[in-house]
């Protein structure tokens, strides 16, 4: 939880010097959302509950939720309602069978949710990413990685018949998905720094190479584009003048 409140914290700096990488804040709201459901869980395991229960499942999918919207806004990815609304579906469903006893259920229907959400990000990365394959193959891998410990974990309660919990569930895949799932996040926390770090440089080379009037190639575009290069008897070059282009 202090690890992951001390990584917001810096999203929050680096989106604060450069307000139009919009990711990085949004990664940042859903690992917040992620250290209060931890620290809500620890609660939970201590003095189980119905509503702590309904506000731990909550918390959890809404954290990955925004976790994904935000791999949507790096990717340019649209349709946002085809991530939200399942999502927001299986919170409710898990609310109300919680709230009906079965919070066992409404563990599985989270820990579904919140597999789903992650094979979507690692999925939309592995096919979108048109920068450094290299991040974002990794962040693929650490997506599909927690993403298989939670189903994991939903597996075991499906297998074991567990429908009625009356207390955190705790077994070998609970354990497993502690660990994977801390060390994939911190991965995934560091590596948003490092795609906002290449998202900057992109960003900057673009305006660099590009009139800002016009959008169109500008010199220095046009030398690292041919350089030295000859051109042959049929390349022609046009310049216009026109007169009160700018205003």
């Amino acid at each position: 939880a202090l690890s992951g409140t001390c990584l917001s914290i810096t999203m929050l700096a680096i989106w604060l010097t450069a307000p139009r990488a919009p990711f990085v804040l949004t990664v940042a709201c859903g690992i917040l959302v992620l250290v209060a459901h931890v620290v809500l869980f620890w609660q939970y395991s201590k003095e189980p509950n119905p509503w702590l229960c309904q506000a731990v499942l909550v918390l959890l999918s809404l954290g990955f939720l925004i976790i994904c919207l935000s791999a949507m806004q790096y990717l340019g990815v649209g349709n946002h309602g085809s991530v939200v609304l399942p999502t927001l579906a299986a919170m409710a469903a898990g609310a109300v069978f919680t709230y009906l006893g079965f919070d066992g259920i409404g563990f599985l229907i989270t820990y579904s949710a919140v597999t789903a959400l992650l094979a979507a990000i690692g999925t939309m990365f592995w096919m979108k990413g048109d920068h450094d394959r290299r991040i974002l193959l990794v962040v693929s891998f650490l997506s599909g990685a927690c993403g298989l410990s939670f189903a994991l974990c939903g597996l075991v309660l499906l297998v074991q018949g567990q429908w009625v919990l009356g207390a955190a569930p705790d077994n070998w895949a609970e354990r497993l998905n502690t660990v994977v799932a801390v060390a994939c996040m911190t991965g995934l926390g560091a590596l948003t720094l490092s795609l906002h770090h290449l998202q900057a440089q992109i960003e900057l080379k673009a305006e660099t190479m590009t009139d800002p009037l016009t959008g169109l190639m500008n010199r220095r575009a046009l030398n690292e584009l041919y350089g030295d290069r000859s051109f042959g008897p049929f390349m022609a070059i046009a310049m216009f003048d026109l007169d009160h282009f700018k205003t």
